[in-house]
């Protein structure tokens, strides 16, 4: 018995000797196998959308009222431009007062022309008061510096409009700065909201205070950046709800 015993002994240390010099650790051979991790992606709709524009021509009739020193709104050559001169936001609301519920929208944008304390972005199920366009609204705003930050919009009792964070600024390593293009995407279901940048899902909240509403896009001038800021947005879908 004594003799079996040191023999078995003897294979296992000859074993783990031959192990070592080839580099593999024994732990190894008994460590829990997993599968690898598969990448989430999240790719356009494949179905008509509900709303698209490319820019090239002013086909559907946005507001392109400007006023010198104050802000403007161009488009063509496959983009929109929204220029804003002061401390302020400006935003673009989508022509037709169109309203979306569940949908998923795809945009490209970039801040052409700003500081990284500049934001730009969309506005979603937005909704009207008596002083405002966009009284209540969710808003995805991304900066110059790779952060972003998500609003919701809201109106008291009197009717004053006024907005809280969400989510506070935060960096994020999907976010390109000031000059990049970033691919953004908001997939809206029910209370569920996902944003998407540049392929990588950034947040999802859930919230139950807006359930449709107006899309705008926007440009804005924070009091502690310099004057002047310009966000382009091309290659603008909107998508039913998968």
């Amino acid at each position: 018995m004594l003799y079996f015993l040191s023999v078995f002994l003897v294979i296992i240390l000859f074993t783990l000797v031959a192990l070592h010099a080839a580099g593999i650790s024994p732990s190894t051979l008994f460590a829990k196998q997993t599968a690898p991790v598969q990448a989430v992606t999240y790719p356009a709709p494949k179905v008509p959308p509900l709303f698209s524009d490319n820019f090239t021509s002013d086909t559907y009739g946005w507001n392109l009222q400007s006023s010198p020193g104050n802000y403007a709104v161009t488009l063509g050559n496959g983009a929109l431009a929204l220029q804003i001169d002061k401390n302020k936001l400006l935003w673009e609301l989508l022509p037709g007062q169109r309203s979306f519920s569940n949908f998923t929208l795809t945009v490209n944008a970039i801040l052409s022309q700003g500081d990284q304390n500049n934001g730009y972005g969309v506005y979603i199920r937005g909704s009207s008061s008596a002083e405002s366009d966009l009284a209540s609204y969710y808003r995805f705003e991304l900066y110059g510096d790779g952060s972003y930050a998500i609003f919701k919009g809201a109106t008291d009792a009197s009717g004053h409009s006024s907005d809280t964070k969400l989510v506070d600024y935060t960096l994020h390593p999907a976010i390109q700065k000031q000059g990049k293009v970033n691919h953004i995407m908001i997939i809206a279901k029910g209370p569920n909201l996902s944003f998407i940048v540049n392929g990588q899902l950034v947040k999802t909240i859930t919230d139950h205070s807006y359930t449709s509403g107006s899309v705008a896009l926007f440009v804005s001038n924070l009091p502690e950046a310099k004057p002047g800021a310009t966000a382009q947005f091309s290659n603008l879908n909107i998508y039913p709800a998968q």
